[in-house]
């Protein structure tokens, strides 16, 4: 029974914090059954869940109980890209030298003020987790980034996107193509310059897990070239969509959609398609 538990307790580790995929084939069977709702089917849907975690994701164990070939774990996975670590209890089924099977329970990890009973739900003391990602919360960590955007050029944009965004943040324009921070800071600044009254409002935010959803306005009048196209004293007005992830209380990614095809056009057209 004890070498049950040591030996569930190094194939954890050897997986989840160590990473070493090649070791951990040896602790599980390839006919692994999953009865988890979070995990992929068999070891490959186990294996592969992990390779997608950040890399600082961490399994820390509390308790460990063995009955026979079974083993019940009591753990916290950390850093796992979530808003709140995950408390889990975990029973695995052990069986000629192989973990063949597996059932979990998963909850989000609540700070001191949240726990209704005044107690940690893991170890003897509170961890320092973040509060839940609601509306309220999200939009005081977006609002920097936002305030940059509206005029620019009489922003300091590399401060207030140090407050927002982590330091190796990154902004998608495409799903493979992305700008660091002070790249992004300074296509703000490049946009400032041309449309010197740009403004940019948030219209509706939305959280999802550890993800917040932007829909907001930009209006403006440009007075130098805006993405090729030439001033005209036309303004524009066009939508955004932001999709932002969330890590700690800053902003770890973005991908994002802006109408600036539809914001060139209203720059262009011709005095007779305004008055149609």
């Amino acid at each position: 029974m004890t070498d049950n538990k040591n030996f569930v307790l190094t194939a954890f580790d050897t997986l989840f914090n160590k990473r070493d995929y090649e070791a951990a084939a040896r602790f599980w069977s390839p006919d692994y059954i999953q009865h988890s709702a979070h995990i992929p089917p068999g070891r490959d849907g186990l294996f592969n869940l992990v390779r997608a975690a950040p890399s600082d994701m961490r399994y820390e164990n509390h308790v460990t109980v063995g009955d026979g070939n079974y083993v019940l774990l009591h753990g916290r996975f950390t850093n796992s890209g979530r808003a709140r670590a995950w408390v889990a209890g975990d029973v695995v089924r052990v069986a000629n030298g192989l973990l063949i099977e597996h059932w979990d329970t998963l909850q989000d990890e609540v700070t001191q003020d949240e726990s209704k009973s005044g107690l940690p739900m893991f170890g003897d003391r509170f961890s320092s987790a973040e509060p839940a990602l609601t509306v309220e919360r999200a939009s005081k960590i977006v609002a920097p980034l936002y305030e940059a955007l509206n005029q620019p050029q009489k922003r300091d944009v590399r401060v207030l996107l140090a407050k927002a965004c982590h330091e190796d943040y990154k902004s998608y324009s495409t799903n493979e193509e992305w700008l660091s921070r002070d790249a992004l800071a300074e296509m703000f600044q490049q946009i400032g310059t041309s449309v010197p009254d740009l403004t940019w409002s948030v219209t509706d935010i939305m959280v999802s897990g550890d993800r917040v959803i932007v829909r907001g306005e930009a209006t403006g009048t440009p007075v130098g070239e805006v993405f090729g196209a030439r001033p005209t004293g036309r303004s524009f007005k066009t939508m955004a969509i932001d999709v932002f992830t969330v890590r700690g209380d800053k902003l770890a990614s973005a991908y994002h959609v802006e109408n600036w095809v539809g914001a060139i056009q209203q720059i262009q057209r011709s005095d007779s398609s305004k008055e149609r």
